[in-house]
């Protein structure tokens, strides 16, 4: 969700006025992804790296998770979205800890649409991690699989994302969902997240379905071996 700062920069206002813009479009793109039948959203609202932002942007951005927390659990606990964390929540102060715990607890049941806040993610420290847990729990070299560790990621249990989308006009993926990511279909927009609107939404899931997702294989009737002979006429 790219784009906060100068959204704000070229309105003479705060960065920060600008992440509180981008907090405030979160609601609508939610509920456009839920008119088109997404069953899975992920917003990548803190990366681990953004730790090193000036301090006032930081705690901003921390305080405007707590708000949005404050502000929608409940109608989102009503709608039936389900909420999960991905990252490490042990740096986050207190006051945002707690509140996302006790939201992932209380929506666990809840299954219209599973809404991921990654929040202090990174995704090579989410690698790390698995590969640890598989060091932790003995799982011998040989046992070592992309199943073994896709189970251990902040994501296990979930499909892998088919479209990953990114605004601001940047196009690369910042560290986002690295290893999850690798057969999504990448969507790159210059709206500015907080310009980021349903129209905006409607376009990128259009482009998705022009898209032809291969996975590496050729698809029935696109080899030579496949065509008819020629019949000589």
């Amino acid at each position: 969700m790219d784009g906060n700062g100068r959204w704000a920069q070229a309105r003479g206002l705060r960065r920060a006025d600008g992440h509180r813009a981008g907090a405030e479009t979160i609601r609508p793109v939610m509920e456009r992804c839920g008119q088109h039948g997404v069953e899975v959203l992920t917003l990548f609202g803190f990366s681990t790296e953004n730790w090193g932002r000036p301090h006032t942007e930081v705690q901003s951005i921390l305080k405007l998770g707590r708000d949005f927390i404050d502000t929608h659990l409940d109608e989102l606990d009503a709608a039936g979205v389900q909420l999960r964390h991905l990252g490490d929540l042990d740096r986050l102060p207190g006051f945002l800890r707690g509140r996302v715990a006790r939201a992932v607890e209380r929506t666990r049941d809840n299954s219209k649409l599973i809404l991921n806040l990654a929040f202090n993610y990174g995704g090579r420290a989410d690698i790390v991690e698995a590969v640890q847990s598989l060091i932790r729990d003995g799982v011998a070299a040989e046992d070592v699989t992309e199943e073994a560790i896709t189970a251990r990621l902040a994501t296990a249990g979930l499909p892998e994302p088919d479209l990953l989308i990114r605004t601001g006009g940047e196009t690369r993926i910042s560290n986002f969902l690295v290893w999850q990511a690798a057969y999504a279909e990448y969507y790159f927009t210059d709206a500015l997240w907080p310009d980021f609107d349903a129209g905006e939404v409607d376009a990128a899931l259009i482009e998705f379905s022009r898209r032809q997702r291969r996975f590496g294989l050729v698809p029935n009737g696109d080899d030579e071996e496949s065509l008819p002979a020629e019949s000589g006429s």
